[in-house]
């Protein structure tokens, strides 16, 4: 095989080269820089391309390293003869592989030929990129000549003299991949899977033989969590029954506090009218009765002040004058006086009536709002209880249950918000009884009328003080009038009838018990009348009272002589409710596993003659493997030994070639030479083998050129390679060089050489 000619287009700094090879020796020599190792790198990425690479070092990275320095395409041809024919290889380079081109012109024809594909260097060669670069293609500094795989294997080829594929390492690594497929140290082989797999179906057969035995066990729990269910419901029976009887407890004692709210209000009015006649102290009267008593004890403080002003005339005066400023010189009469007395005591009256009655009408109604609100809480109750009991019988109707019973704790809610509102807020507003609206119409006339009076004296909004006091005025004012007109003897006269009025005013009081004896007659009269008038109040309020509280008791069918109804607390029964249906639940989960857990052993216990069975297969599949396992420990025994029977077999030819290439370039026999089977050369030195690596620079490189070639001998034996040399001897002396030179003369005659130097004196 031969070079005959390349053209560069553009390649690192070579542009537009051409160049014609010869046979022998093309001796190509240019300064330091022109490109000589770009040139020799070409003529290799024509037969293998370049590799595509991201590393950033220039010389590990050709395909960077390389680029052309002017632009341009990338890439060149070159034209080589190979068994009587002639072809040219057309190859160019991208920034990446799959941008490359390639093509194959059989130059006879002028057409592109399949006669090789792009990786027409293993093709011809027989090697890959990195064997071509340790035998035929040598750069500069670069001369070991370590065997790589590919190397090997041409060797082998060459050894056998057959063109199949031969493989030690690749015999050996997937005899070694069975070894460990098989067994190995990580308990991961298949042999190691089937004893962890028999110890496994070893170890299921007394699990499952130990369930089997806890069947009975697990049956007697069942047994007893059926015990203690039976116990739970018949407490949760009676803890519903109670709930279920909370609704009319809340009544009955709803109705005993009413009823108990209705006679304390019976009680309290009957004590107030207790208080007021012990001062009658069962004795009769009435206001007209009163009024005259009053009317005369007037007179007697009035003529008791006339007398007084009598015998202090300067004071009668000034007192005169004052009461006639007061009354503006317009005197009111006796008849308009007691005409405002009596209709302040009227509107008292109705105002007391009033209150009563919008209280009365207000508690009517809150007592609705109670029972209203009571009633929404009890239907609540026994909507929720309805809803849990038919929970997970129909859901549909358990949901549509809860729901109602959310809406009535909501009106509920509402009810009794309402009516806290209307206790805060309570005014006669919703009251609208006929007969009230007609006492407030002529409370608001009579009112009218007060107010229009007594402003022009008075300025309390007490009626019944100012209307006193203005009535005593009067008295006063009539009396220093009378007694400014009154002589001695009619002063004693006068004096005489006083007397016997107080008397008589006295002896009507006796009949009375009062609390303060010291209160003049004037305050007990006054205390007298008011205590009658809220007589007749409190025995119409104690009517209305009482009437109210009997009908209660019919409407209500009410038994004063019951029981007071227990107190309930329906939370803590909800809550025990609950406990208890949660240890129901959990005990059913508890015997629901344990049945589970009885059926799922029943059906292991099945799988007993399916593990014999399948512990008798597992043991003849061990069997089987472990002299599988013998068999391939015994063939990569046997097949280190015959590698090692080849590898002798080159290794004398190599050796030899070795010597023949050391003599021509050093005129030495080398006698002491040796080459181990891994291609190491040593030397025999005074009884010891010692590596080259102990020899001259100089030496080394002379000695790893001819392994090249020596080993270039056994590698093609039929067509030959040409072989590129990139100034290989730039660390020889000048003798050594001259001998150098010789040797490649002398290897021209067998091979095409294409030998780059930058010196005359290599070249």
């Amino acid at each position: 095989m031969k070079l005959v000619k390349c053209h560069i287009e553009n390649f690192g700094k070579l542009s537009d080269f051409d160049f014609d090879f010869v046979d022998g020796l093309n001796c190509i020599r240019e300064e330091n820089g022109w490109g000589k190792s770009t040139f020799a790198t070409f003529i290799k990425a024509m037969f293998y391309g370049l590799p595509s690479t991201a590393k950033k070092n220039l010389d590990e990275n050709e395909r960077k390293k390389y680029l052309p320095w002017q632009g341009g395409n990338y890439g060149g041809n070159l034209v080589f003869a190979i068994n009587q024919k002639q072809y040219k290889i057309e190859r160019f380079f991208g920034k990446n592989k799959t941008e490359d081109t390639f093509s194959l012109i059989d130059l006879a024809s002028g057409k592109k030929t399949k006669d090789y594909t792009e990786n027409v260097g293993v093709e011809i060669f027989g090697l890959d990129e990195e064997a071509f670069e340790r035998s035929s293609y040598i750069p500069q500094k670069v001369l070991d000549s370590n065997i790589n795989e590919s190397i090997a294997q041409r060797l082998n080829h060459v050894i056998h003299g057959d063109t199949e594929n031969f493989n030690y390492e690749k015999a050996q690594e997937q005899l070694n991949k069975k070894r460990v497929l098989l067994s190995n140290n990580k308990k991961t082989g298949q042999i190691q899977n089937l004893e962890s797999q028999i110890e496994d179906v070893i170890t299921r057969m007394r699990e499952l033989e130990s369930k089997g035995q806890s069947v009975v066990e697990i049956k007697k729990q069942v047994n007893a969590k059926d015990a203690l269910i039976d116990n739970l419901l018949q407490e949760q029976n009676g803890i519903k029954q109670q709930i279920n009887t909370y609704g009319q407890l809340q009544e009955r004692r709803a109705n005993q506090e009413l009823f108990a709210t209705l006679s304390r209000k019976v009680a309290t009015t009957q004590n107030e009218i207790k208080l007021r006649q012990a001062l009658l102290n069962h004795h009769q009267t009435n206001l007209t009765e009163i009024d005259g008593y009053l009317a005369q004890n007037k007179t007697v403080t009035t003529q008791e002040s006339a007398i007084k002003l009598k015998t202090d005339g300067d004071y009668l005066e000034q007192r005169y004058q004052a009461l006639t400023d007061y009354f503006g010189g317009k005197i009111p009469t006796t008849e308009k006086t007691q005409s405002i007395y009596n209709a302040i005591a009227r509107y008292n009256a109705l105002k007391t009536r009033a209150d009563t009655t919008v209280a009365q009408k207000f508690q009517a109604h809150s007592r609705k709002q109670q029972l209203l609100c009571i009633g929404f809480v009890i239907l609540a109750i026994l909507g929720v209880l309805g809803g849990v009991l038919t929970l997970n019988v129909q859901m549909p109707l358990a949901i549509t249950l809860l729901v109602v019973s959310g809406v009535l704790i909501l009106a509920a809610g509402y009810v009794y918000l309402i009516n806290l509102i209307n206790v805060k807020t309570s005014t006669s507003q919703n009251t609208n009884d006929t007969q009230l609206r007609q006492d407030k119409t002529e409370m608001l006339r009579l009112q009218k009328d007060i107010a229009e009076f007594l402003n022009k004296y008075e300025t309390t909004t007490d009626y019944l003080t100012a209307i006193n006091h203005v009535i005593a005025n009067v008295h006063e004012y009539e009396n220093i009038k009378t007694q400014m007109a009154l002589s001695t003897n009619q002063i004693s006269e006068l004096a005489q009838i006083i007397t016997n009025e107080k008397l008589k005013i006295d002896k009507f009081l006796a009949q009375f018990n009062f609390n303060n004896p010291n209160q003049s007659h004037e305050e007990k009269l006054l205390l007298l009348k008011q205590t009658l008038i809220e007589l007749v109040n409190l025995n119409q309020r104690l009517t209305s009272e009482t009437k109210e509280l009997e009908q209660f008791k019919v409407a209500k069918h009410f038994n004063e002589t019951e029981t007071a109804a227990t107190i309930v607390d329906i939370d803590e029964l909800q809550r025990k409710e609950r406990t208890v249906q949660i240890q129901i639940d959990r005990e059913r989960d508890q015997k629901s596993q344990a049945i589970a857990r009885i059926n799922k052993i029943q059906d292991e216990l099945a799988e007993l003659s399916d593990l014999e069975n399948e512990k008798a297969i597992l043991q003849n599949k061990l069997k089987d493997l472990g002299q599988e396992f013998f068999a391939v420990k015994s063939a990569m025994k046997f097949l280190q030994a015959a590698n090692e029977n080849l590898s002798a077999q080159f290794l004398a030819p190599m050796k030899n070639g070795l010597r023949k290439y050391l003599a021509l370039v050093t005129d030495l026999e080398f006698n002491n030479l040796n080459l181990d089977t891994d291609f190491n050369i040593s030397f025999e030195e005074y009884g010891q083998l010692r590596d080259v690596n102990y020899y001259s620079r100089g030496y080394q490189n002379t000695i790893n050129l001819c392994m090249r070639f020596a080993l270039i001998d056994r590698l093609y034996q039929q067509e030959k390679p040409f072989i590129v040399l990139d100034d290989p001897f730039i660390n020889l002396d000048e003798i050594k060089v001259t001998k150098a030179k010789q040797f490649l003369q002398e290897l021209a005659k067998s091979y095409q050489l294409i030998y780059f130097s930058c010196h005359n004196s290599r070249c």
